[in-house]
């Protein structure tokens, strides 16, 4: 990788442009991922849309870091990204995912670190998510919501929505707004047998009993 193209401030305009300026070749999927983590080490960016604006030119190449470390002594899985407290980490509410100037928004009923874990995927239904995580981003609290009923917090989590799909200073990464919350019981039904000659009589019960219309 040749940075001595690179200057503080630099605008440019795509991928592609950014590729010949460090003589690397154009790849995409998890090959691009690893390839913009590995600039993350020699240089400092943030996107708007396409553009590449590079802040800081590093003198030393940054260490390479894991996202996982495994807790001495058990099997617990901890993630350098995930920049919630174990006194938070079990609790709901809204939480976002940042990643230079991306955000994404989102809400959970169970807790924080199982939503972090079902996000941090790569069957992640929201594909841009998992695409994040591996380009570095961190997943952090936005607000607390223990007491709050489900509706309460999808609410709330679509005032954040908008608020920063209204701040030109962030990239909102989701695309429609949290759902809305309505219940839906499945009727469930089961089967008696009457002998034939009760089924009036079986009838005109059920009506009295308001069971039947």
């Amino acid at each position: 990788m040749d940075i001595s193209k690179l200057k503080k401030d630099m605008i440019i305009p795509n991928y592609r442009r950014l590729c010949e300026l460090l003589d690397l070749n154009i790849v995409g999927g998890s090959s691009k991922r690893s390839q913009l983590k590995e600039m993350e080490r020699h240089f400092k960016y943030r996107k708007e849309g396409n553009k590449f604006i590079i802040e800081d030119i590093y003198n030393d190449i940054l260490e390479k870091i894991d996202a996982r470390k495994y807790t001495k002594g058990n099997n617990r899985i901890e993630f350098t990204n995930f920049l919630i407290s174990k006194q938070d980490e079990n609790k709901i509410g809204i939480y976002k995912i940042v990643l230079n100037n991306d955000i994404y928004i989102g809400s959970t009923i169970k807790s924080f670190r199982e939503r972090f874990r079902c996000q941090h995927v790569k069957n992640n239904p929201v594909p841009h998510i998992f695409d994040m995580f591996e380009e570095g981003a961190t997943f952090e609290i936005v607000e607390i919501c223990e007491g709050m009923t489900e509706p309460e917090i999808r609410a709330l989590e679509n005032k954040y929505i908008n608020k920063y799909k209204t701040d030109s200073k962030w990239n909102l990464i989701n695309s429609n707004d949290a759902w809305s919350y309505i219940p839906i019981y499945k009727q469930k039904y089961k089967t008696i047998k009457i002998k034939e000659e009760d089924y009036e009589k079986a009838l005109q019960v059920l009506k009295e009993l308001n069971l039947l219309s």
